[in-house]
């Protein structure tokens, strides 16, 4: 695919630009593995009541993994412009309405570890409750977004066109790309159908915008969407 003429195309970053250290594919890695490792041991906790105190260790856990790798933070600049931010809201609102408006529509996987957690928080005393949602909506937004994005959309898409990665400008996305990522991302979600349609809109907005950031703010625009809806509809299974 090459680059639309539609939408302003920040200026594309190679990331041959800097030290070879910065090649290392681990600082991109080293947050998802993290995550998606830590929660697939929720399941086993030998107390259900302890899935907060496990999430908050989870999100302190992955959040000094990226402050550690905080090197790839550079891919995030430079920042979308106003078109750019408009085609991430509306992708974003798009992704949340596949998300909820496909469930209970399509077969579970068994090798994808079934269900999430579905933790119901009113069982907690009201500050406790209200403490784990906000902790929750932090993992949601803050770091969920920024991790997933900088492996899938940063690092993934580039090093299936080229393993050496850092030679591909940021943005650059081949069909090829877009549908492998797009699977990957699909096989670390429950929800599998959605969530390979919201790889492959979000490796069309790369492509589009040729902006990490701008997937960053579509991925927070869907999942505190996802959030709040969450919340106020007592669906607990979609956390």
């Amino acid at each position: 695919m090459s680059a639309p003429a539609s939408v302003e195309s920040p200026t594309e970053i190679r990331s041959d630009d800097h030290p070879a250290a910065d090649h290392d594919f681990i600082p991109y890695v080293a947050p998802m593995f993290a995550y998606v490792a830590l929660s697939s041991l929720e399941g086993s906790l030998p107390n259900p009541g302890w899935y907060p105190a496990a999430y908050a260790a989870k999100a302190v856990i992955v959040a000094c993994i990226m402050w550690y790798y905080r090197s790839t933070w550079r891919d995030l600049r430079p920042a979308p412009g106003p078109a750019a931010l408009a085609m991430a809201v509306a992708a974003g609102l798009l992704v949340i309405v596949l998300w909820i408006g496909l469930d209970g529509l399509y077969p579970s996987l068994p090798f994808m570890g079934g269900a999430r957690t579905a933790f119901d928080p009113n069982v907690l005393s009201p500050a406790g409750k209200w403490s784990f949602i906000a902790v929750r909506f932090v993992g949601l937004t803050l770091l969920v977004p920024v991790f997933e994005e900088l492996f899938c959309r940063s690092f993934l898409i580039r090093w299936i066109i080229d393993q050496d990665f850092w030679k591909v400008p940021i943005g650059r996305v081949t069909p090829l790309a877009a549908a492998i990522s797009s699977g990957v991302f699909a096989l670390s979600h429950p929800e599998w159908l959605p969530a390979l349609l919201t790889g492959l809109i979000w490796a069309g907005l790369l492509w589009k915008t040729r902006s990490v950031s701008a997937c960053v703010v579509s991925h927070f625009v869907a999942n505190l969407a996802l959030g709040v809806y969450v919340v106020a509809t007592q669906s607990w299974k979609f956390w």
